[in-house]
């Protein structure tokens, strides 16, 4: 199927001309709207007419397929596999690198696309989601009238990459983002890539605490794993992270510690992927401690997990993204406990974020909120808590939800006001 149908469409709204005004005198109306939407082929001497209409160069849209430079197709597929490895340095340095040295309306529209599809999922999982919306808006919100299933096969990967992670990430769609892995999943072949896209699909079953199909998921990537060399294994620590954290939530906490702990074990042979999950494996063995009745140790472990989180700060090492979801859950924590000073930092280093996900949102309003409540400015702390009450239920978290309005019936309760403090609860 031709893809110049986007291309046109793209161009004709960053033109800002109607289908009527590019249409006048050439084709109809109709007729224009279904070669931008892939159901008509326009002639080659439709296309000259529409290129002059928009006043750009011919070539434009008469690029042949024999002409295209498949180096940067090669150069395409080594930024996506960058990308599912969560090399996004090395991604964005490449894409930047087309971005300077490649005219991409002389390519193909497929690769034209594919480049924005890879460069909206570099934003997308490095949190700048404004960045990616607009890529989207500019290049990619065309495609929509499209079937992906005949895009090629590049193009597809490319295509459900970027939205898999725009609907972990951004909207915080997990079943719609989890539709989108099996779809890369189908497509693909390598067995380290199927690790990571099962280890996805268990994450965002996690995320909607559908725990038995999330240890399906994570028991099809340990088996991958398996059929790895010796020391090509790294992947190994996510793994075991999965497996403790599915354990944790569903009460078996001695095999929770046990996969938790045996990570750990990893750490040292895999030294590149031990920072990704070594504060979340830290933060869930601390909470294994509460959950035994080991308070203090408790208390002890949070402290010293937040010390490494500032010390980290200090010495400008870059958090990635498990590092903040383990810096809410800290500060919540802390911020119920009334341990100001400590929440204002987790608070700054938040806020030092360009953006980051919705859901963490909720987490740090809460702990604003409760800075209030500890403050003893009563009538501020029930206006923020309304405020965040008439939207908590967006949470995707049950167990934060459930924080939060225990906390907020618990004090209209004790200042008397039991209606507010009934409604609140049903």
């Amino acid at each position: 199927m031709s893809l110049i149908g986007i291309r046109i469409k793209n161009i004709r709204k960053e033109k800002q001309q109607t289908l009527k005004e590019v249409s006048q005198g050439i084709i109809s109306i109709p007729y224009l709207a279904n070669i931008e939407n892939g159901v008509k082929t326009a002639s080659i001497e439709t296309l000259i007419h529409i290129a002059n209409r928009l006043e750009i160069p011919e070539e434009v849209l008469l690029v042949a397929e024999e002409k295209t430079d498949f180096s940067i197709l090669q150069e395409l597929n080594s930024i996506f596999e960058a990308l599912v490895f969560s090399n996004t340095m090395e991604a964005e340095q490449k894409l930047n690198n087309i971005a300077e040295n490649v005219d991409l309306r002389y390519e193909l529209p497929a690769i034209e696309l594919g480049f924005y599809c890879l460069q909206a999922g570099l934003y997308y999982k490095t949190w700048k989601f404004s960045k990616a919306e607009e890529i989207e808006r500019k290049h990619l919100n065309n495609v929509a009238k499209h079937s992906a299933e005949t895009f090629p096969t590049y193009l597809q990967s490319f295509y459900y990459y970027c939205q898999g992670v725009k609907n972990a990430h951004a909207t915080c769609n997990y079943s719609l983002s989890r539709k989108y892995w099996k779809k890369s999943i189908e497509l693909t072949t390598k067995p380290d890539f199927l690790v990571v896209f099962n280890s996805y699909i268990c994450t965002y079953y996690i995320c909607e605490s559908k725990y038995e199909p999330a240890l399906k998921y994570v028991a099809k990537a340990a088996d991958l794993i398996q059929t790895f060399e010796s020391g090509k294994q790294e992947r190994i620590i996510s793994v075991l992270y999965f497996y403790g954290y599915i354990y944790f939530q569903i009460g078996f906490m001695k095999e929770a510690k046990n996969k938790f702990e045996q990570a750990m074990i990893y750490f040292s042979e895999y030294p590149k992927a031990a920072p990704i999950y070594y504060f979340l494996i830290q933060f869930k063995l601390a909470e294994i401690q509460q959950l035994e009745g080991n308070e203090e140790v408790f208390n002890e472990k949070l402290m010293t997990l937040y010390n490494e989180i500032v010390a980290h700060k200090a010495l400008n090492i870059e958090f990635n993204n498990n590092d903040f979801l383990v810096i809410t859950e800290l500060m919540v924590i802390f911020a119920e406990q009334g341990l100001i000073s400590e929440v204002n930092e987790l608070i700054n280093i938040m806020n030092d974020i360009e953006e980051h996900v919705m859901e963490l949102d909720f987490f740090i309003e809460y702990a604003e909120t409760l800075q209030f409540y500890h403050q003893n400015q009563q009538t501020s702390y029930e206006e923020k808590m309304l405020q965040l009450l008439k939207k908590i239920n967006n949470s995707n978290d049950p167990a934060l939800i459930n924080r939060v309005k225990k906390h907020a019936s618990k004090h209209f309760a004790n200042s008397t006001k039991y209606k507010m403090a009934y409604d609140i609860l049903s």
